[in-house]
């Protein structure tokens, strides 16, 4: 063998040891870069995503946000007069009537005005219900009186006279009004003709007042890559052939009044969702998991039976240096 094919022999095998070595370093790197966290390091996180992730799977996949009960108030007057003779002037007394959630059919109606009595230059204000004037005007909470309807006449209690008397040719039907104390008309939620059927207001007091207030506590718990295909079915609707699946919630925007209001699809049931209750001492981290995503197995029980309990795998994703659900956790 010549000088020059050892040489080139020598060189061939270095460099075939250096590539050798270099790949193996390289390897020897990725893995490490790639070997998941440990769980102590991410315990504190995964625990306040998987506590957290009960209250947005309801919202999502559950019976959802409080509504407010369809309630419609239909319009009422009667004339009242004030004066005698040729000083009498007549009034028109207004209110209004509705089936309230508790079963009870309401009277609300505003039986004091202000006005100037003819002759004079001075402005009352004058309770047509008792015949009297008033010292003043009467505070914002007694704008209105209440009353109770029946169609049956209730033993024992004083009817309203007033309002027997003047709406008994206003309804359909024979009824009995009985005077009511301390109605909350605050706490009623009206509908109108304009209402879209196939939706109800979600409640003011659930805190969410439009879709960006869900998805801002959805995004605390869900990673983004999730939830980007998970909003278009809850927000905006899919059309699949020639079934249409409508969104759960949407922005309803009034453009007469300029107000937007989170709305709800009413046929939308949900699910029956399990009230799950974590073991979080019994977390521990599974095999395949990586540096970007962690599966871990936990063991939970309903919370009505914590003897009967279940093993759940839950999977986690590293985004912008937070661990998130990257699946459902019901």
């Amino acid at each position: 063998m010549t000088k020059t094919k050892k040489k080139l022999i020598i060189v061939i095998v270095s460099v075939v040891l250096v590539l050798a070595i270099l790949i193996g370093t390289l390897i020897t790197v990725n893995v490490i870069k790639n070997r998941p966290p440990e769980l102590d390091e991410i315990r504190a996180r995964l625990e306040t995503v998987i506590l957290a992730s009960g209250a947005v799977n309801d919202i999502f996949w559950g019976t959802g946000l409080a509504t407010y009960p369809r309630i419609y108030s239909e319009g009422f007057s009667f004339k009242d007069t004030y004066g005698v003779g040729e000083d009498t002037q007549e009034r028109n007394i207004q209110g209004f009537v509705f089936d309230n959630a508790d079963g009870r059919t309401i009277v609300a109606y505003h039986p004091w005005m202000y006005f100037i009595p003819k002759g004079q230059t001075e402005g009352i204000y004058y309770d047509f219900e008792h015949n009297t004037i008033l010292n003043g005007k009467p505070d914002d909470d007694s704008y209105y009186r209440f009353a109770v309807r029946t169609d049956k006449p209730q033993d024992g209690k004083e009817e309203n006279s007033y309002l027997s008397e003047n709406l008994a040719e206003s309804f359909e039907g024979t009824y009995y009004y009985y005077s009511l104390d301390g109605f909350d008309l605050d706490g009623v939620f009206f509908y109108n003709e304009k209402d879209d059927l196939n939706y109800d207001y979600v409640k003011m007091d659930t805190g969410y007042l439009c879709v960006d207030d869900i998805k801002k506590v959805a995004e605390k718990v869900y990673s983004l890559d999730y939830l980007t295909s998970l909003y278009e079915s809850m927000f905006t609707g899919v059309t699949t052939g020639t079934a249409i699946l409508y969104a759960r919630y949407y922005d309803y925007e009034d453009t007469e009044n300029g107000t937007v209001s989170l709305v709800k699809n009413n046929r939308d049931k949900g699910y029956k969702l399990t009230d799950w209750t974590y073991d979080l001492d019994t977390m521990r981290m599974v095999e395949e998991s990586n540096a970007s995503f962690v599966t871990i197995e936990i063991e939970r029980y309903a919370t009505e039976d914590e003897i009967r309990r279940e093993t759940a795998k839950l999977y986690f994703v590293l985004e912008n240096g937070e661990w998130y659900l990257d699946s459902p956790s019901f």
